[in-house]
């Protein structure tokens, strides 16, 4: 038990927490280089802002800013231009990823997936898939027994239009705005995708055959089954597009057995303390999961929360573990296929380096403007005040500028940040943001007091 209980104290020292708590860092939110962003500065910058809540979640990502700005600023003073190579491929790493999964997606699947003329004869002479009209007068239970035979009727009248050859004509009363868009086209279905009785109907047609009238719970449906020679090159696309999902539905699906992919057996608690704080945990390398050729770490996880819709952080601390282990399994599987392009040879091509490199410059030129680095005053250069004093000088300016007006703030992009941090010496402290939080708050009830005021719920 006592072996149990250390091994959690060193866990939790490993991530800063508790080392916070038994050293002197109380007056610092957060130092970079040898510079302090001090409690009083923050709560000073809080206190006086209408745009920023005294809260301290809201204390910390301001905390997390000042280091990005100021690791910015001493990059851009020290004359680094941020867009070399190393700075666009990891600025822009979500992109690159996507760039060459596609590349390499299409490798896989392109040629295997591709139909030549006989190809096309061939799938559609099958008809496992095919290629469905419909004109539909929508029906429901909300309308009258009369509503209902009226519209019965009028889809009779259409289905006999349709039957003698008018079907165009009779999709100008389609009430399927999207398919009436595509002369009634539903797309390519395969059977059991559709409801019941749709789907016995379409699957019961002959080339160009219009069926009997069919009702669903949508309502009346014409529908037609095109010869091939109307809809060769739409049947060809859509089937190869079930080709493509059903090859890689299984490719993805074995991929983690060919690399042998293992979950570590802790993931589910880890990737809980990573939703708690996922800017604290950006630099972790703890190993979630390992497969051959590359593992998935908890900073990988607390970048992807960049990503990542809200509402799946917002779900995490009420899954289930098997639900987390899925969760990291499938982004785990993203950084399988980028092991995959790199044995694959796959690369960027000039022109899609390029874009990137422009990307960033534009998101630095951005910066540089917000924080007024590129208008350096011949009284700054000449006030004897080194490059750092100048970057933390102009950092603080421009927060102090934020904190009047949020809506001025630019901010610097988590991967753009991460790679900002790679190589520097940084740290928020919990306990700093906490005095902070403590000062603020104590400020502020004393100006709503002598108000005659109480203070909002989120300014408490």
């Amino acid at each position: 038990m006592r072996r149990l209980v250390l091994a959690s104290v060193l866990t939790l020292a490993g991530c800063g927490g508790l080392r916070d708590m038994f050293t002197a860092h109380s007056d610092a939110v957060a130092v970079v280089g040898g510079r302090d962003l001090t409690a009083e500065r923050v709560s000073e910058l809080f206190v006086g802002s209408r745009g920023l809540a005294v809260q301290s979640e809201v204390m910390t990502r301001f905390s997390h800013l000042w280091v990005n700005y100021l690791l910015f600023a001493d990059r851009v003073l020290a004359g680094d231009s941020l867009i070399d190579s190393a700075a666009v491929l990891a600025a822009n790493w979500p992109a690159v990823h996507q760039i060459l999964i596609s590349r390499f997606h299409d490798q896989v699947v392109g040629e295997r997936t591709s139909l030549d003329s006989a190809g096309v004869d061939s799938a559609y002479g099958a008809g496992e898939y095919r290629l469905i009209r419909h004109i539909l007068l929508r029906a429901d239970t909300g309308m009258s027994a009369t509503q209902i035979d009226t519209k019965r009727r009028q889809a009779e009248r259409l289905r006999a239009q349709a039957a003698a050859g008018g079907w165009d004509r009779a999709n100008q009363s389609n009430e399927d705005p999207n398919a009436k868009a595509q002369s009634g086209t539903v797309g390519v279905i395969g059977r059991g995708e559709t409801v019941q009785p749709f789907d016995a109907a379409a699957f019961a047609l002959q080339p160009g055959e219009v069926g009997p009238l069919t009702e669903t719970p949508f309502g009346f449906h014409v529908i037609r089954r095109p010869a091939l020679e109307e809809i060769r090159a739409q049947f060809r696309e859509g089937v190869e597009q079930r080709l493509v999902a059903r090859l890689d539905s299984t490719f993805l699906a074995e991929l983690p057995k060919r690399l042998n992919l293992k979950v570590r057996s802790g993931a589910a608690a880890t990737v809980r303390e990573v939703a708690r704080d996922p800017m604290g945990s950006r630099q972790s390398q703890r190993v979630l999961a390992s497969f051959d050729g590359g593992k998935f770490t908890a900073g990988d996880l607390a970048r992807w929360f960049d990503l990542l819709p809200p509402q799946a952080a917002q779900q995490i601390p009420t899954a289930t573990d098997d639900d987390l282990r899925n969760f990291v399994q499938a982004l785990a599987r993203n950084a399988m296929l980028l092991a995959e392009t790199r044995t694959a040879g796959v690369e960027l091509t000039s022109e899609e380096f390029g874009r990137l490199r422009a990307d960033l410059s534009m998101q630095v030129l951005a910066l540089k403007t917000a924080l007024r680095l590129d208008s350096l005053s011949a009284e700054d250069t000449a006030s004897g005040r080194s490059r750092k004093e100048l970057a933390a000088a102009r950092v603080d300016a421009y927060l102090t500028r934020i904190a009047a007006d949020p809506q001025t703030l630019v901010p610097v992009s988590g991967p753009l940040a991460d790679y900002l941090r790679e190589a520097a010496s940084w740290r928020v402290h919990a306990a700093g943001v906490q005095r902070a939080f403590d000062m603020a708050r104590a400020q502020r009830a004393a100006l709503d007091s002598a108000a005659g005021r109480v203070a909002p719920e989120g300014r408490r």
